[in-house]
C-alpha cells in the first residue's frame, strides 16, 4: 500500500518539499450529494470541478507534480486515480481504513520518510475551500520557509468572521507574520465565542499543517508513540502489505490536533491572508453563492416566491416554494432533502438512520 522508494536525486540546496492532501472524508453532512463511493472531496461544491482537484490544482507552482501526494482509504483510492490521471499511481497512498487524522498522518510520515527523506510536509485538506489562491501561496510559502528553519510544527489560523460555536479555536500570542500557539480550544459556547472573537488573540483551526519529517517525527516520539511504534514495529519487520492492517488497528484513533498539537510545546501559527470555508454542511455552502434580495441561493433550476432565507441545490428539475423560509433543499435522482438552516448539521443522522434500516442502495 506505500510504494517503494524512488532513486534519490543529488541533494538540492533545500529541503525538498511534499504535500499529502487527506481525501478519505465520507462527507455524510451533504447528503443525497455525497454518497459512499463519492463523497463530498469529489464534488464540484463551489466551482467547476471537484473539491479534491481544487486542492491540488492550487498548489501548481509550489511543488512539483510529482511531489504531490494523496493519501485515501481503498474505497476512494480507484476513484481517486480515475478523477487525478496526471498524478503518478504511487502518489496515492491508501491505508487500510479510516482511522482519523492522526494516524492516517503518522502513516504519510513512515511513507515519506522512504519516499521523500529529509523533506518538509505540508498536510492540507482535500474538501475546504480557499480563496485569493495567491495569498495563500504566499502563506503557505512562509509557513515552509518558517518550519525548515525552526523544526516548529506550524499551523494556519483563521481570523473569526463572527463568534462561531462550530470551529475549535486556536489561541496564539506574539506579533508578525508568524506567533506562538498558546493552546488549542475546544468548540466553545456563545458567550465563549464571543469573548474568542473579541480577545484578537483566537483563530478558527483550519486543520492545515506543515512540518519536516524529522520534527514531526521527534515530537510525535515524544507527544504520542503510540502513533508511531507499531507503525516502526511493522517496517523493521519488512513493511509487508499484507501486515499493514493489523498494525494500523494499533493505533489510537486520534485526530492529530489531540494526538500531537495539542500536547506540543513547538507548535508556531500562521494568521492566514486567505478566504478559508471548511465547508462543514450545505448552509456553508450557500454562503459561498450570490443570493437574491430575499437571501435566497440557487444552484440548478429553482423559482421561490414570497420565500427568504432558502438554499436550494437543484437537479435537472425545476424546485418550487412557495412562502418557504429558511430551509435547504437538495433534490437528486433518487432522493429529496428538505430541512431547516438550524438543522442541516443533523443530515448525517439521515445517513446514520439509513444505514441502520438496511438502505445501502442511498449510501
Amino acid at each position: 500500500m506505500i510504494p517503494s522508494a524512488p532513486v534519490p536525486a543529488s541533494g538540492p540546496a533545500e529541503p525538498r518539499r511534499v504535500a499529502v492532501i487527506l481525501a478519505g472524508g465520507t462527507g455524510t453532512r451533504f447528503w443525497p450529494r455525497s454518497r459512499a463511493a463519492r463523497p463530498k472531496q469529489f464534488l464540484a461544491m463551489a466551482g467547476a470541478t471537484s473539491l479534491l482537484e481544487e486542492t491540488l490544482a492550487r498548489l501548481e507552482g509550489a511543488f512539483r507534480p510529482e511531489d504531490s501526494y494523496v493519501l485515501t482509504t481503498p474505497a476512494l483510492a480507484g476513484a481517486v486515480r480515475a478523477l487525478l490521471p496526471r498524478l503518478p499511481p504511487g502518489n496515492v497512498l491508501v491505508e487500510p481504513e479510516g482511522r482519523n487524522t492522526g494516524p492516517c498522518l503518522a502513516l504519510a510520515l513512515v511513507a515519506l520518510e522512504r519516499l521523500a527523506p529529509g523533506a518538509v510536509m505540508a498536510a492540507l485538506s482535500a474538501d475546504a475551500w480557499i480563496g485569493d489562491r495567491e495569498a495563500f501561496l504566499a502563506d503557505l510559502e512562509l509557513a515552509l520557509a518558517h518550519a525548515a528553519g525552526t523544526g516548529d510544527l506550524v499551523t494556519f489560523g483563521i481570523r473569526p468572521a463572527g463568534p462561531e460555536t462550530g470551529y475549535g479555536y486556536i489561541e496564539a500570542e506574539g506579533a508578525g507574520p508568524v506567533r506562538r500557539v498558546r493552546a488549542f480550544r475546544e468548540k466553545p459556547g456563545p458567550a465563549q465565542a464571543l469573548a474568542f472573537l473579541a480577545s484578537g488573540r483566537h483563530y478558527w483551526n483550519a486543520g492545515m499543517f506543515v512540518w519536516t519529517l524529522a520534527a514531526f517525527r521527534e515530537q510525535l516520539a515524544h507527544c504520542c508513540p503510540d502513533l508511531l511504534r507499531p507503525l516502526d514495529q511493522w517496517r523493521a519487520a519488512g513493511a509487508d502489505p499484507e501486515a499493514l492492517p493489523a498494525a494500523y488497528r494499533r493505533l489510537p484513533a486520534l485526530p492529530i490536533d489531540c494526538a500531537l498539537l495539542e500536547r506540543s510545546d513547538r507548535v508556531a501559527l500562521v494568521p492566514a491572508r486567505f478566504r478559508w470555508s471548511d465547508l462543514g454542511s450545505w448552509p456553508a455552502v450557500a454562503d459561498l453563492g450570490e443570493p437574491d434580495g430575499d437571501r435566497n441561493v440557487a444552484a440548478g433550476p429553482a423559482l421561490l416566491l414570497d420565500s427568504s432565507g432558502c438554499a436550494v441545490f437543484g437537479g435537472g428539475r425545476l424546485v418550487a416554494g412557495i412562502g418557504l423560509q429558511d430551509l435547504i433543499v437538495v433534490d437528486e435522482p433518487d432522493a429529496l432533502l428538505i430541512c431547516r438552516r438550524d438543522r442541516a448539521q443533523d443530515v448525517k443522522r439521515v445517513v446514520e438512520r439509513l444505514r441502520a434500516l438496511g438502505r445501502t442502495d442511498l449510501l
